[in-house]
């Protein structure tokens, strides 16, 4: 052990706590503190070496202060202030004690700026406490947890009830009547008189030529250079990953593996995992994981509707980071993903940057030829038309997971919306709304694919169902949307959201109205409308189904998939599955709006990955890999 004395120049974070430390623990915590730009007491913490609350109350014995551990307090006691004063509250780490005092919550430079204060002004003493972060947090936590219940659930409705699919009433019945005129219209429009019918079809075709369109476009789009040199550990900003679980048990090994398997120094990283109150299940599995002292565990409220986006709201109130992602429960994503979206958000030279999304790809693909179809339409959705509209600037709905924000991007925007069941997508729009743009990188997160026909439904159900949450949300106000998105933006986010959902709920009707035009015994009588009409029902078909068929291919051909003959020609099949989906969600869209149906994981059969994640060498230049170090006052 070393000696305490005054001789030694140590920072007050780790002075009070050296004759803890082996000489080889405090040299190494020093070195890699300059390396990445952090405390020493970080660097220890986060190795396991020392405590949270055993650095605090070493601070405070060498600064002369009171230590408290905020224990006192009942749950939901005491008067609620508002949300953004609980958030500043945190944020800096001071508050007002209840026996007068000032409890601050410094770590590392804060520590050091306290003790000169002191230094200058010794008779604060009597005035002021200490606590860790992570007390000042518990404490918030369980003292207002009303507060925060209830702006997890009802933030955004009440702060801007326009933008939330909570306040979706008639439009609902208003979409379900468009939805079954729509599929009528094909069988219609023969009927109709010329001009109508023409004006029908036009208005039709367009939206869907539009979608075949940004997917030609796509097509036609080289893919972007590789990815510039990572960033080195110093330039890495605080980062924080919120990972929602329900019901999860099975996955949690693979998840806590496939976290703890990112390259990234783990003093800047916190990892939120956010469990449902009932879910004692998930949260047995959960504590009987060694959890390092980064990854902390959060319980959402139970208040409003018990959806994914409530999950995410209540730890971004807890997340420090000044970038925030979001994955999900059964996701492996690359370990170098986090280094690469900081290299974007860096390098890019453009701060109204909001957010990253990373390439996602399936990795159960050979359980059947549901998940074959489901990596196929992966692979053209996310490696060939995302990366084309991040690459031109035209905003989309973003994917489920693998999304990366600036927090200032995503607080100003009121984060998740509860209500929607795709919040996702959702998202992407009130990005664009408010002038932030989005961007691709190659990076992928391997995801598993319901392999199950009924498991599919009711997933891909919620995705079309919260598609259209977002259209009638967003639609409602169309000249405001043009105002705050711009006319370009507007449209692409319409003919991607209006083109997908209608060309999924007409394309069964639209296909047999072919077939009975066909197979017509007594053929109807030539018409210059008709021809029209006929014409553009021929080109949508055509365009459509080749602008399919060509982003899926040149995806599978990119993300190296085999049986592309063979995928391709199920596509059609596959196309019906998602039309009764489609379906499926109007009906649930008009009964039952918020119901979340769960995607059961951990049940995959193959995988494309090995059997296990293996560390990437370190990147960047970090020093060298850290060593075990022993926790303070293990014998030598």
């Amino acid at each position: 052990m070393l000696d305490s004395g005054p001789d030694l120049d140590l920072p007050v974070e780790i002075a009070g706590i050296v004759d803890r430390l082996e000489p080889g623990d405090l040299a190494y915590a020093q070195r890699r503190a300059r390396l990445i730009g952090v405390s020493a007491d970080e660097v220890l913490i986060a190795s396991g070496v020392v405590t949270t609350d055993a650095v605090g109350e070493a601070a405070a014995r060498r600064l002369g202060l009171p230590f408290t551990r905020l224990e006192t307090v009942a749950s939901g006691s005491g008067p609620h202030p508002p949300h953004a004063d609980l958030l500043a509250l945190m944020r800096s780490g001071l508050m007002r004690g209840t026996q007068g005092r000032l409890v601050l919550a410094p770590r590392g430079d804060g520590l050091r700026a306290l003790a000169a204060r002191l230094a200058l002004r010794p008779e604060l003493r009597e005035e002021i406490a200490l606590t860790t972060p992570e007390r000042l947090a518990l404490y918030v936590r369980r003292r207002f947890a009303p507060t925060l219940a209830r702006h997890a659930a009802y933030g955004l409705i009440e702060r801007s009830p326009d933008l939330s699919a909570g306040t979706l009433g008639p439009s609902r019945l208003i979409f379900g009547l468009c939805a079954v005129l729509l599929a009528l219209l094909p069988f219609l429009l023969h009927s109709a008189p010329g001009p109508l019918a023409v004006a029908l079809a036009l208005a039709i075709g367009v939206v869907l030529l539009g979608w075949s369109c940004l997917r030609l476009t796509a097509v036609i789009t080289p893919p972007e250079p590789a990815d510039p040199p990572l960033l080195a550990d110093r330039l890495l900003p605080r980062y924080s990953l919120i990972v929602p679980l329900y019901r999860e048990a099975r996955v949690v090994p693979q998840l806590i593996e496939a976290l703890l398997a990112i390259d990234y120094p783990r003093e800047k990283l916190q990892i939120l995992l956010v469990i449902e109150p009932d879910d004692a299940e998930t949260a047995t599995a959960l504590l009987a994981q060694k959890l390092p002292a980064h990854v902390e565990i959060i319980t959402a409220p139970d208040l409003g509707p018990r959806t994914k986006p409530k999950a995410l709201n209540a730890a971004l109130a807890f997340a420090r980071g000044g970038l925030i992602g979001v994955y999900d429960a059964e996701d492996q994503p690359d370990p170098l993903q986090l280094r690469r979206v900081c290299t974007r958000f860096r390098l890019t030279g453009d701060p109204r940057l909001g957010c990253v999304q990373a390439q996602l790809a399936i990795d159960n693909l050979d359980d059947g030829w549901i998940t074959r179809q489901f990596a196929a339409e992966y692979a053209g959705h996310f490696d060939v038309l995302l990366p084309m509209l991040g690459a031109n600037g035209m905003p989309f709905p973003l994917g489920g997971t693998s999304n990366h924000f600036r927090r200032e991007a995503l607080e100003s925007i009121g984060a998740w919306d509860p209500h929607n069941v795709t919040e996702d997508a959702d998202l992407g729009v009130r990005l664009a709304r408010r002038g932030w743009h989005m961007a691709v990188i190659a990076s992928t997160t391997d995801e598993e694919a319901p392999r199950r026909f009924r498991a599919w439904l009711r997933q891909r159900t919620r995705w079309y169902k919260g598609w259209m949450q977002t259209l009638l949300v967003h639609a409602r106000q169309p000249r405001r949307l043009v105002r705050e998105a711009g006319p370009g933006a507007a449209l692409a986010l319409f003919v991607q959201l209006a083109g997908g959902v209608g060309a999924a709920l007409v394309h069964p009707f639209f296909l047999l109205a072919v077939l009975c035009d066909l197979t017509a015994t007594t053929p109807a009588p030539p018409s210059t409308a008709l021809a029209l009409v006929d014409g553009l029902g021929v080109t949508v078909l055509t365009v459509g189904y080749a602008s399919a068929l060509l982003v899926t291919g040149l995806g599978m051909r990119r993300r190296g998939l085999p049986g592309m003959a063979r995928t391709l020609a199920l596509m059609p099949l596959y196309w019906l599955m998602m039309s009764l989906a489609a379906w499926r969600a109007v009906l649930q869209l008009i009964v039952a709006p918020q119901h979340w149906e769960k995607t059961d994981h951990g049940l995959a059969r193959t995988s494309r990955r090995r059997p296990r994640l293996v560390r990437a060498p370190r990147a960047t230049n970090s020093g060298a890999d850290r060593p075990r170090l022993r926790p303070a006052g293990a014998s030598g």
